[in-house]
């Protein structure tokens, strides 16, 4: 792998449009450092209008500067995941982060013992345009509001709380011990957290079967420990939720969004009651692949793995002319981001691994892509410049105070524009090898997305309601609940290995994040829907799509949607969804006759 000095400067991002020089960095960091003090001298005054003004105001030149020194300190470290110089730095930051938390940690007790007759009167005041909707958050949490003691101890107590999914992250990346899988031929190899998906896309089923039974066995090697991590991650969420008086953890975590439950209730209804997609999707695999039986460890492969070789700057012409549907500007600001460096490709030694899009208010967002020179690479740089756009866009029409958007929200402009370009894709192809590789990529997206996230979505449902209800928890328990989870969503015709116990939910790290996974299959469904309406010519889609992408956070995530079209209170962009997902697997039924 090649040294970042090996690598030629075009291809990678330019941080010094964030800070010419580390000295610069510094001293923001040490100017950082006064804001605690600023912040507790408006203790007491936030009943004035014109000091409570001056606060917000406060926030917002602390959000802005620290949203620059974490976002270039973060990008630096991504670079260089052992630039012990920027590691440092980070845990000064946090440390700073923390003091800030405490200095501020009056503010909602105090506006809120001010009444809501006084916060109504802000809200009518032209000046506070920009905190409207954090105005109106303190009133819609005026039911789960601490006293100022109560929150400092809270706060003091989430870093103990919040640790569970670091020790998870060290059992999974540093003690698990996987054993080599043998080959068809009885060659060994190496099983890891890094090629596991590799080995179990393996042509070789022989290679596939025993990669299975070795990440299987390590699992259960642990099972006992993180079974009993993830128990006391689940009772710390019910802890906290029982502080701030939620009914559940799942009202916790629905609340902070105000997103109705019937969005979440809907969501799993829809998909189990279409689980029969799913369902088929395996038996068109199996009748594909020629096999008698098909296993949890043949869910992976490709029947049709067509990769061609393409240079990055193909792939940029490739994503342009597939976004052109989007209209010039969306087309201009995707330009910009290439021309501009605001890209890095290239993987090199020490770099953070995958892709991500970091937005950020000013100058604009950074994109991390480590690309290598084959066709599957062009769908990680159309869904990072997704996140990019969305931000663009919402920078443009929102004040800083409301330009980001929620985590609900976050997935679907990267998925629209994933579902486009397969769309350009599979109409282009000049093979039927090439559509159905791009057909069988479509498929699996849907179905991991939308039906493996509503799976594990279950999963943390059944796991949080028994603690909350105080009924019995245990390893067995939750195992035997992953496996006939598993069974459903799989289906009958997909068999499990003798070694499954049901312990494969142990490897999710999102569910150390809870109540995070159902975003990404709301997201993708909210995604499908935009862009069949974009790429049908749908008078409106676009100018819609570009509504939804200007709102940032203007208005709560669920009336964004529900204004741009798309409603997650109601069956229909389900409807949508499958619909979209039936057409692709008649499509996939034809090609593999």
């Amino acid at each position: 792998m090649k040294k970042r000095s090996q690598i030629e400067e075009k291809y990678k991002w330019d941080l010094t449009q964030i800070y010419s020089s580390d000295d610069l960095l510094l001293a923001d960091i040490e100017k950082l450092k006064t804001y605690p003090e600023k912040l507790s001298a408006y203790k007491g005054k936030l009943g004035k209008p014109n000091k409570c003004l001056e606060f917000l105001q406060l926030g917002s030149e602390l959000g802005k500067l620290s949203e620059k020194i974490s976002v270039y300190i973060f990008l630096r470290l991504s670079e260089n995941l052992e630039n012990t110089k920027y590691i440092e730095l980070n845990s000064v930051v946090s440390t700073i982060g923390k003091h800030i938390s405490v200095a501020s940690s009056f503010e909602e007790s105090e506006l809120i013992g001010y009444g809501e007759k006084y916060i109504r009167k802000l809200m009518a005041d032209d000046r506070f345009a920009e905190y409207r909707m954090g105005l109106n958050n303190f009133l819609r949490n005026k039911d789960h509001i601490l006293d100022e003691r109560e929150e400092i101890i809270v706060s003091k107590a989430m870093k103990s709380l919040s640790g569970y999914s670091d020790v998870f992250d060290n059992i999974d990346n540093l003690d698990l011990k996987f054993a080599d899988a043998l080959d068809g031929k009885g060659k060994k190899h190496e099983v890891n957290q890094h090629n596991m998906t590799e080995l179990l896309e393996s042509k070789d089923r022989t290679l596939r079967c025993n990669a299975q039974k070795s990440i299987t066995n390590a699992y259960h090697s642990m099972g006992n420990t993180i079974s009993a991590n993830y128990i006391s991650s689940v009772e710390g969420d019910w802890f906290v939720s029982d502080i701030y008086r939620y009914d559940s953890v799942l009202g916790n975590e629905l609340f902070g969004e105000n997103i109705p439950k019937l969005v979440y209730e809907k969501l799993l209804a829809n998909v189990n009651n279409n689980l029969k997609s799913m369902h088929r999707f395996y038996a068109l695999k199996k009748k594909a692949l020629g096999y008698k039986d098909f296993y949890f460890y043949d869910r992976m492969v490709s029947i049709c793995n067509h990769k061609s070789s393409m240079k990055y700057s193909q792939m940029c012409d490739l994503v342009l002319r597939a976004l052109g549907v989007l209209g010039q500007d969306y087309v201009d600001g995707l330009k910009t981001a290439m021309d501009n460096r605001w890209i890095d490709v290239y993987p090199c030694e020490k770099k953070e691994s995958g892709g991500f899009c970091c937005n950020m208010y000013e100058p604009h967002p950074y994109v991390l892509l480590n690309t290598v020179e084959d066709s599957s690479s062009v769908y990680t740089l159309a869904h990072e410049l997704g996140h990019a756009m969305h931000g663009v866009f919402s920078r443009k029409n929102q004040p800083y105070e409301l330009y980001d958007h929620t985590i609900f929200l976050a997935e679907i402009a990267s998925t629209v524009n994933e579902v486009l370009l397969f769309k350009y894709l599979y109409n282009h192809a000049e093979s039927k090898k090439e559509k159905l590789s791009h057909l069988e990529k479509y498929i699996s997206n849907i179905i991991g997305t939308i039906y493996r996230q509503t799976l594990y979505s279950e999963f943390e449902y059944f796991a949080h309601t028994l603690v909350e209800k105080g009924e019995p928890i245990s390893k067995d328990i939750l195992n035997a609940k992953y496996k006939s989870l598993t069974q459903k969503y799989y289906g009958k015709g997909v068999k499990l290995i003798k070694e499954d116990l049901g312990e494969d939910w142990m490897r999710i790290p999102h569910f150390y994040r809870a109540y995070y996974v159902y975003k990404y299959a709301t997201g993708m469904t909210s995604a499908i829907n935009f862009a069949r309406t974009i790429y049908n010519g749908v008078d409106g889609a676009v100018d819609r799509y570009k509504s939804f992408l200007s709102s940032g956070t203007c208005d709560y995530s669920i009336n964004i949607l529900r204004n741009a079209g798309v409603d997650l209170t109601t069956d229909e962009p389900y409807r949508v969804m499958n619909e979209e997902l039936t057409w692709a697997l008649d499509e996939f039924e034809k090609l593999i006759k």
